[in-house]
């Protein structure tokens, strides 16, 4: 009876906290969180309101065809995607989040500068400076999704904080998984809301009733100021912010090791033998035999199989030690192997969404153009391009956020444990094959649109919907559905796949999948200039959104054969990486102790 009351005494102590927790967070964390929300909703603006329209603004203000602006603003957007891989890995490896995060900033305020300036003179030597502007929001660019991370990094901190000495998370385990649900929920909500103002600040400005011939400028210097003064106020929050530590070595310098020691001994055979690899503290039992060999798991590509050489063992009359061979980078453990191999699949995974990334490279450019030339809609100002890429936007967020609900609850009201490693790759998998089939969708949407828009536009008959922005709704709202699923997805996949040790590589390899497909389409629209013509309607980009339809079709079926020949073959189900959540919490992926935990423990 004592025991029944203790324990709904807890229960009830618990739900009291987390109800003061929920209602008094703002206040109990106002020293910190508001400095970092102002400039995410600074960047957030930028991508909706400056990024969207430089299509439209290159066509407008110079003598380009459409083709040099689609050029020009595919190289843009690839350039971010490639930057994002080397900053992130720069800041995981050097210098820290709150670094490079300050200096991606000031270089998007020099970008939007730029554009300010170019966008206020009429002389064409003034215009020359939107080329640097490009070059600099592509480098800024890269810093919206590590101040992401540090966002939801500092909240991880104030809420372990907050929990102290684990009073909380002593009790039952109930308790302990009704708590990390709140936990996670409020540093989700918490993150999106930033997004959220910077859609109502997109939507107020593009309302207002100013003069077309002025409409960049008013932006472009609205971006500069608006970016200008949350920067000011990120700086001075910085005194309160909690800064992660750097690991002892980074994972790209693990990988340098790993493929110099396997390149020494590349014209070594194969040993007969496990214990002619060097395991250290790993289990002896993660290998497999092969041909007249014994390789190590996981099982990779052909191209990739020899990386088992960086583990094999030199010559037993060696008078150099393991742990000598092993600092001089010319032995690795076999767990390091293991890692790094957990990579390769993913990698060939990267083929597979090519048609997707060819998809979303038409969206900041021929889509872009679309709403350029028909009748607009929602504003009397043609300000509708930012109106429609803020409805993608919108919906890419709350599909992502509705699947991350789902996933949570569904751990934490389930009685039963089957979401473990295999059930969380599933899962992955139907969700990016679900977001691929919107992307079918969404490229035959667009080619229907296209077709009636060509014929409106061959009848002059401007009153037809067919001619008007509202037109273009249906497909940037499936297309945000696709990145909403898309891209989530990737990253669970992500997660569940490679090993915990190496889960910082999850940006940069969202960017570098998306960023491919951003640069591949500029020969495309080199090479086919029957289908890219100098205006619109000289084009024939019905056939091209077409191309698209069954390009993302076919890749879907690549996908799905990839995905299920790499994604449960030879993982051993006490090494899975032992996936927590959806969206791994920041503060696992950056800390000392998750990657002291990594070198103690068998985790693949």
């Amino acid at each position: 009876m004592a025991l029944q009351e203790n324990k709904s005494s807890e229960k009830t102590n618990s739900s009291g906290v987390t109800k003061k927790f929920w209602l008094r967070y703002l206040f109990d964390n106002f020293n910190t969180l508001p400095f970092i929300s102002a400039l995410v909703v600074a960047y957030k603006y930028v991508e909706i309101a400056v990024v969207s329209i430089l299509m439209d603004y290159f066509n407008d203000s110079t003598e380009a065809n459409q083709r040099i602006a689609a050029i020009v603003t595919n190289l843009q957007d690839g350039l971010s995607s490639l930057f994002v891989v080397i900053v992130s890995l720069i800041s995981e490896a050097y210098t820290g989040y709150y670094t490079m995060i300050t200096f991606c900033t000031a270089v998007s305020i020099e970008g939007l500068m730029l554009l300010w300036t170019s966008a206020s003179s009429t002389k064409p030597s003034t215009f020359r400076a939107v080329y640097g502007a490009i070059f600099f929001l592509a480098l800024g660019a890269s810093g919206q999704k590590l101040l992401e991370n540090f966002f939801e990094y500092q909240l991880g901190e104030k809420i372990k904080a907050r929990h102290g000495s684990e009073a909380v998370r002593s009790g039952s385990t109930e308790n302990k998984k009704e708590q990390d649900f709140t936990d996670k929920v409020i540093i989700k909500t918490w993150l999106y809301g930033p997004f959220v103002v910077g859609y109502v600040i997109t939507i107020c400005f593009a309302f207002i009733n100013i003069d077309i011939h002025t409409t960049y400028e008013h932006w472009f210097r609205f971006a500069a100021l608006l970016m200008g003064g949350t920067f000011m106020l990120f700086l001075v929050g910085s005194e309160w912010y909690s800064r992660e530590k750097l690991p002892i070595e980074s994972n790209l310098h693990k990988i340098y090791r790993i493929f110099k020691a396997a390149l020494r001994k590349r014209h070594e055979k194969y040993p007969t033998s496990p214990s002619r690899y060097y395991w250290k503290d790993s289990k002896r039992d993660d290998s497999y035999e092969y041909h007249e060999g014994v390789r190590l798991l996981p099982r990779v590509p052909r191209l990739f199989r020899w990386l088992d050489k960086a583990a094999i063992l030199e010559a037993e009359d060696s008078t150099v030690s393991l742990e000598l061979q092993e600092k001089n980078e010319k032995l690795c453990t076999v767990k390091e192997v293991r890692d790094v191999k957990s990579l390769v699949p993913m990698f060939y995974l990267c083929f597979a969404f090519f048609g997707y990334s060819l998809l979303l490279a038409t969206e900041s450019t021929f889509f872009v153009s679309q709403a350029s030339n028909m009748r607009a809609h929602f504003t009397t100002n043609n300000n509708d391009i930012s109106i429609l890429v803020l409805i993608m936007e919108a919906t890419s967020d709350v599909s992502q956020f509705i699947c991350f609900l789902i996933g949570r609850a569904f751990r934490h009201f389930t009685k039963f444990s089957c979401f473990d490693n295999v059930c969380n790759k599933k899962a992955a998998i139907a969700r990016i094959g679900f977001g691929m089939v919107c992307a079918i969708i969404c490229s035959l949407m667009a080619w229907r649109v296209e077709v009636g828009r060509l014929n409106v536009s061959k009848q002059m008959e401007y009153w037809d919907g067919r001619n008007s922005t509202v037109a273009l709704v249906p497909q940037f709202s499936v297309l945000g559905i696709s990145k909403g699923l898309v891209e989530g997805g990737i990253q669970n996949l992500f997660h569940g796949h490679v090993v915990k040790s190496m889960w910082s590589f999850d940006d940069a390899y969202e960017k570098l999948v998306i960023g491919s497909g951003k640069l591949m389409i500029i020969p495309l629209v080199l090479c086919i200039p029957s289908w890219f013509g100098d205006t619109l309607n000289s084009s024939r980009l019905d056939k091209f959104y077409l191309m698209l339809g069954i390009l993302n079709a076919a890749f879907l079926l690549v996908f799905c054969y990839y995905s299920f020949r790499y994604a449960y073959k030879d993982v051993l189900p006490q090494d899975d990486p032992a996936v927590e959540d959806e969206n791994v919490d920041f503060v696992s992926q950056s800390s000392v102790e998750i990657e002291s935990k990594n070198h103690n423990t068998d985790t693949d």
